[in-house]
């Protein structure tokens, strides 16, 4: 499960105009202190809640582009270095955390027991999973296929339509050339895959067959969606929560 880690478009390569949002155009001489529109720049646990957004992102390690900012491109060792950096960030503690709890109140997969030390070994293993995961998927295979693992926001517009093009990222991807254009999200979807078909070989015994891999497969899936809606609404709720509207 992945969940804030971390790309919108006007067209596809394939034809589609409406799969993703517009890609902001990729630029390295945005001049500092430009913001994407009216309203104050704020910022809440680090993170950029609006209503303005700088238009250029602090680096190009950051793991969301608000609508209207214009992101460095990453090239394919950038793009390994990006997810070696999302290993690092403190919120990756979050899902497997979250993970390790459920799997402790259910006995669920992996079967290591219910008590502290079962506790640890699921914490362990997930961290372990979503580690294979993002390094295979945000880095080696995005920086194979050429594509953007960062997370695009819609920023405004009606909820429901923000909400669908924030999941459909979990299905599609920027091409990571800064043309603009997405195609299936082969990088993270491979990732995925990865990530629980290779903890079959750390899983005990009982959790190691191929209908757990599967599962575990699909739940990462929903897990991503889940983490691009939490992307997409997270800096609202922050920004209002923390009253920072002007």
């Amino acid at each position: 499960m992945t969940l804030l880690a971390l790309a919108p478009c006007s067209r596809a390569d394939t034809g589609s105009s409406s799969s993703l949002p517009d890609a902001p155009a990729p630029q390295t001489s945005v001049p500092s202190g430009q913001v994407t529109g009216p309203g104050r720049v704020n910022k809440v646990f680090n993170v950029y809640v609006g209503p303005a957004y700088p238009l250029k992102l602090d680096d190009k390690w950051d793991t969301i582009v608000n609508a209207g900012q214009h992101p460095e491109l990453l090239s394919p060792t950038d793009t390994l270095i990006y997810a070696a950096h999302e290993q690092v960030i403190p919120i990756v503690l979050v899902p497997a955390l979250l993970s390790a709890g459920w799997g402790q109140l259910t006995d669920a997969n992996p079967h290591y027991g219910v008590d502290a030390g079962g506790f640890g070994q699921r914490f362990g293993a997930a961290m372990l999973r979503q580690a294979s995961d993002r390094l295979t998927g945000d880095g080696v295979f995005a920086a194979a296929f050429r594509q953007d693992p960062r997370f695009y926001r819609e920023t405004n517009g009606p909820i429901v339509h923000r909400g669908l093009r924030a999941v459909r990222q979990t299905f599609m991807r920027y091409n990571g050339n800064g043309d603009g254009g997405s195609r299936v999200n082969v990088s993270g979807i491979l990732g995925h895959a990865v990530g629980n078909y290779l903890a079959m070989a750390y899983y005990p015994d009982s959790s190691s067959g191929a209908d757990v891999a599967t599962s575990g497969f699909a739940t990462s899936i929903a897990g991503d969606m889940g983490s691009k809606l939490i992307q997409e609404f997270g800096p609202d709720i922050l920004r209002l929560v923390f009253r920072r509207n002007q």
